[in-house]
């Protein structure tokens, strides 16, 4: 079937004959007006981008995610929570221009041949005008986002995204609607023209995001396939069953836009920040499908971006700090002396070198307000250090509270 073919047939049967009742009644409704056209034009030589055709039946959401799902757990080796993962974000790239803020879906890997292009080219089949690349330009996705606002699947990224900060910046700028644009001397003229950078973002690479990306990003970690694991390839039937389902995801969409807009849920303990961000629109889509997922869109989310704490190195220092300042005031040798002293944190001899420095401290503290002054100490010395008062707007601002203690019920 070519992929600009629209699956228009009645029931519930997929294009490969499988059944697949996603529908809540056997009522056919009409479906709303939405943007015309399989096939879009477009002024782009070469771009060819394929709208989905709506289904013509109302589709139950929470039927639809968890055929999505069941569509990734059956041709990749995915990890717990992550088929759940890509299955909500294929809805929210059905349904992009109702939220406020845009998530980059990450396929992440160690190493080669973790399934990551796989991952793409199913993503291919469901999602809303759909532009695979392995290469592009920071001026071809700012034009392209502007013209066609397709959705971005970019593989291959290891082998050019961290060379490139104009790239990295016009991805970090479309994360949220209110930020979407970059701006560029275009024309003969050289007038100042804004190119909008609101679009679905995939992206596929080997090893780490630089660190303002991954923040913007509902990471999926890739692995190899164990030998005894069960993994279907995508074959040309199963590419035809997933454009129905991604009809279908269109049908919810265009069904479901306003209810969306409208949604604002409770994000879960443990997710802060960006990762709150990052998963507003996916826990609106699965409170609205209704059904398990609103419990599992929780959950996952909760699995897979969940931190008792901010990744980021500052915060993860003001969080060592506060675990052992016990003192009013510490000099900054003895700080860092401490600082060293623990297990499995950056801040120790790493064997070249003698550790975290009073230098390196202050460096790490001054973007939070804090700085290094004589403290007093016993005997009348003052060396260069902290008092506690200095930390306590920095804890409040970017650590979680401390629990408290747990009620011992008294012994009998």
């Amino acid at each position: 079937m070519d992929i600009a073919t629209p699956v228009v047939s009645e029931g519930t049967t997929s294009a490969n004959g499988a059944a697949v009742d996603l529908n809540p009644n056997t009522e056919t409704e009409a479906v709303p007006p939405i943007r015309p056209a399989t096939k879009l034009p477009t002024e782009a030589k070469g771009i060819q981008l394929v709208e989905p055709e709506p289904w013509p039946e109302l589709v139950d959401g929470a039927l639809l995610l968890d055929a999505l799902r069941d569509a990734f757990r059956r041709h990749l080796a995915l990890r717990e929570g992550t088929a759940e993962a890509i299955a909500l974000w294929v809805l929210f790239a059905h349904s992009h221009d109702a939220h406020r803020t845009s998530p980059r879906l990450a396929f992440v890997s160690p190493v080669p041949e973790c399934g990551k292009t796989t991952a793409l080219s199913i993503l291919g089949a469901l999602v809303p005008r759909a532009l695979p690349t392995s290469n592009i330009t920071p001026a071809v996705i700012f034009r392209v986002i502007e013209q066609r606002h397709p959705t971005l699947l970019i593989d291959e990224a290891d082998t050019f995204l961290h060379s490139s900060e104009d790239m990295r910046g016009i991805l970090n700028s479309g994360h949220t609607r209110a930020t979407a644009t970059v701006w560029r001397c275009d024309g003969d003229q050289r007038e100042p023209t804004g190119f909008s950078t609101w679009t679905p973002v995939v992206i596929a690479k080997i090893g780490k995001l630089p660190p303002t990306l991954e923040s913007r990003s509902i990471e999926i970690a890739m692995r190899r396939r164990r030998p005894e694991e069960s993994v279907e390839p995508v074959r040309p039937e199963d590419t035809a069953a997933l454009r129905d389902l991604g009809s279908k995801a269109a049908r919810w969409a265009v069904d479901n836009l306003e209810a969306l807009r409208g949604s604002e849920p409770d994000a879960p303990n443990g997710l802060y920040n960006r990762a709150r961000d990052n998963w507003g629109p996916l826990l609106a889509i699965a409170e609205t499908a209704d059904g398990r997922w609103p419990e599992t869109a929780r959950r996952v989310a909760v699995e897979l971006s969940g931190s008792a704490e901010d990744p980021s190195i500052g915060v993860q220092l003001l969080s060592d700090i506060r675990e052992i300042l016990r003192a009013e005031r510490l000099s900054s040798e003895e700080l860092c002396e401490q600082l060293r002293e623990l297990e499995d944190r950056p801040w120790a001899d790493g064997g070249d070198g003698p550790g975290i420095t009073q230098r390196r401290l202050a460096q790490l503290l001054k973007p939070f307000g804090i700085a290094p002054k004589s403290v007093r100490l016993g005997r009348g010395s003052t060396p260069k250090g902290y008092t506690a008062a200095q930390f306590e707007d920095a804890f409040a601002r970017y650590l979680p509270p401390i629990p408290p203690p747990s009620a011992t019920p008294p012994q009998a």
